[in-house]
């Protein structure tokens, strides 16, 4: 009994070894183009883009947002951008995110995932928590949208994993974000 259990341990651990390192790769976004967009504007995104770097629909790693809803997919940004110390939805996020909505509702069996960055400026702690606020707040209006909050994973990766390295107001409003993936 005791060899059955080691061995069924080993295929466990070796399949979620295996599923970790499946992960896709995170598309590379863009900023916007001027700091007078930088706070509340978003990020287009190419249908090429998209479909080469790895974004599929969550449960079908494999397959290719192709045809007239992959057409839609893609042609919707990807990232949306945030005003300094701040978690508010501008008119045009919000647009956006309806437009995720309608395609998430279409799509019932596609799930997403909401990763909420802030800048560099704060501490650690402060800015793991405003990139939440900002995931959740992407959340809530796609739960007023009718998309079921078991559908939407939120993670926030702080000032972790910044889109520009410098240390000034452009790069600073590149990194104030969250990322939609599906």
């Amino acid at each position: 009994m005791r060899l059955n259990n080691t061995n069924l341990l080993l295929v466990l651990a070796s399949s979620l070894f295996i599923a970790a390192c499946s992960t896709p790769e995170k598309p590379t976004e863009e900023p916007p183009a001027t700091e007078a967009e930088a706070g509340v504007s978003v990020d287009d995104q190419s249908a090429d883009t998209a479909t080469t770097t790895g974004i599929g629909t969550s449960g079908s790693e494999g397959t290719d947002l192709q045809g007239e809803q992959g057409d839609a997919v893609t042609s919707i940004p990807r990232v949306v951008y945030f005003q300094y110390d701040s978690s508010d939805l501008s008119q045009e996020v919000q647009s956006i995110i309806a437009a995720h909505a309608v395609i998430l509702n279409q799509n019932q069996n596609w799930n997403i995932v909401l990763e909420g960055h802030a800048d560099e400026r704060g501490t650690r702690e402060y800015n793991l928590a405003l990139g939440q606020e900002r995931a959740q707040a992407v959340a809530d209006l796609l739960q007023i949208y009718n998309i079921n909050l078991d559908r939407i994973q939120q993670v926030s990766y702080g000032e972790e994993e910044p889109a520009a390295l410098e240390s000034n107001e452009e790069a600073w409003a590149k990194n104030r974000r969250v990322e939609i993936l599906y």
